[in-house]
């Protein structure tokens, strides 16, 4: 007999509880905030055709992707985030709605990257999608929304970094480089490698690579000196004669003064920082954690990516959270779901008690209890005190043939030892307020 592995394919993996009822709290806590702010969900397939995602980041694409032929013929993928599906889906279905339509998803995406801490082959994305987004208060609204979310998930330590990629845009525009030299220009900028990124500038345009310079010097900017900053950098770009870039930085300027009057504080401009996605268009940002050193969410403005699909031109923006790295921050903070009280509820011998704890436990679980429900016979009660000892319970509930002739319950807290017979129509009161408890 062939012995198969129990390992998971590389770079994908089992996830086990208590991580696995971490990941659904943040999922179920993004999708409450995002309906609040009156977002709706919508659900794309996880295959696509290769081309959807080919079609704006360029075949190189494929090389990061789980990409195969399926048994019809077509090229399909594994979808590697979501904002191409939802124009797509946008295109097909929505585009006579009123604007802006604002939606959300929640799923597993796929990339074909080195495994390391914090990033796997297959993980879970939230996100959401604003189409019509005509105006930064659409930018700035994500941010808000975002800093709720984190606030609304407990985490203690995060930091928006932002910036408008437009002014590196504008950049390469200047410096003449195609579209595939300007993604590849922002890719390098992405991964830090700030003297290639000048190095690939230089030999065409030399006060481009001076600006880069330039912009590169200010990779963390606080509010208080973000007004002092920008206009020294709008000096300098003036003098190298890249006039056309200063307005972008007035963008960035607006967006960091609606967050302060919205009262957000934990934010810095990074002028040298570039997100390696290609269609951003303008205002980026990601969502940074000081204490794991990494990003766990990021998006920004990518306005007219309708037309690479052939729709019309919209103005849009939107952002993605990784879900397993924000579980990693809250991890990292030693931050635990808020728990349920669980219940193990215990049928001595006879069907009846069963029947009856069963009534009790639907009672109860509509009030918000977990209760497990088990049939048993009286020589094992010791062992599932044991049992509910070692997975957690707050409470022994239990009814044998005594409890069923007097109509009772007998209702034990673990983590008093404690234990009262009372009528069952009292045990809902019993485990609400505790067994010893007046």
């Amino acid at each position: 007999m062939t012995k198969v592995s129990l390992d998971p394919v590389r770079g994908m993996r089992d996830v086990l509880y208590p991580e696995s009822e971490l990941l659904t709290f943040i999922s179920e806590v993004f999708e409450d905030v995002a309906v609040s702010y009156g977002y709706r969900k919508i659900i794309t397939p996880t295959i696509e055709r290769f081309e959807l995602f080919a079609l704006k980041s360029g075949e190189e694409i494929r090389n990061s992707m789980y990409v195969f032929v399926d048994k019809g013929g077509r090229e399909v993928a594994l979808r590697p985030e979501f904002t191409p599906s939802v124009v797509r889906a946008y295109l097909r279905y929505l585009k006579a709605e009123p604007k802006p339509i604002r939606l959300y998803y929640v799923g597993s995406v796929f990339r074909y990257d080195e495994p390391q801490r914090g990033r796997y082959r297959e993980f879970t994305q939230a996100g959401v999608e604003v189409i019509g987004a005509d105006g930064i208060h659409y930018d700035v609204e994500l941010i808000l929304l975002l800093d709720d979310f984190y606030k609304r998930v407990g985490l203690k330590n995060y930091e928006f970094k932002i910036n408008n990629i437009a002014v590196i845009r504008r950049l390469a525009e200047v410096a003449g480089l195609g579209s595939r030299e300007e993604e590849e220009l922002l890719h390098l900028l992405d991964k830090g490698l700030v003297e290639k990124a000048r190095e690939l500038v230089g030999s065409r345009n030399s006060q481009v690579a001076k600006a880069l310079e330039v912009l590169n010097k200010h990779r963390r900017v606080e509010y208080v000196e973000l007004s002092k900053v920008l206009d020294r950098v709008r000096g300098e770009l003036n003098d190298l004669g890249l006039t056309n870039v200063v307005s972008e930085l007035d963008v960035v300027e607006s967006v960091c003064e609606q967050l302060s009057s919205f009262g957000v504080k934990n934010f810095f401009v990074d002028l040298g920082f570039a997100r390696g996605i290609a269609y951003y268009t303008g205002m980026i940002f990601e969502v940074v954690s000081p204490s794991l050193g990494l990003s766990i969410a990021g998006g920004g403005r990518y306005d007219n990516l309708t037309c690479v699909y052939g729709g019309s031109p919209e103005k849009m923006t939107g952002f993605a959270i990784g879900v397993e790295r924000t579980a990693l921050a809250l991890m990292d903070q030693g931050f635990e779901v808020p728990k349920r009280v669980k219940i193990l509820a215990l049928a001595i011998g006879s069907v009846e008690a069963f029947r009856e704890l069963h009534r009790l436990a639907s009672l109860a679980r509509s009030n918000g209890f977990v209760v497990q429900v088990e049939l048993c016979e009286s020589k094992r009660l010791s062992k599932m005190f044991e049992y509910a000892a070692r997975k957690g319970f707050d409470y022994v509930a239990v009814i044998g043939r005594r409890e069923l002739e007097r109509g009772t319950i007998v209702i034990k807290d673990l983590a008093r030892w404690s234990q009262i017979e009372v009528p069952q129509s009292q045990f809902l009161e019993v485990v609400s307020r505790g067994v010893g408890a007046r």
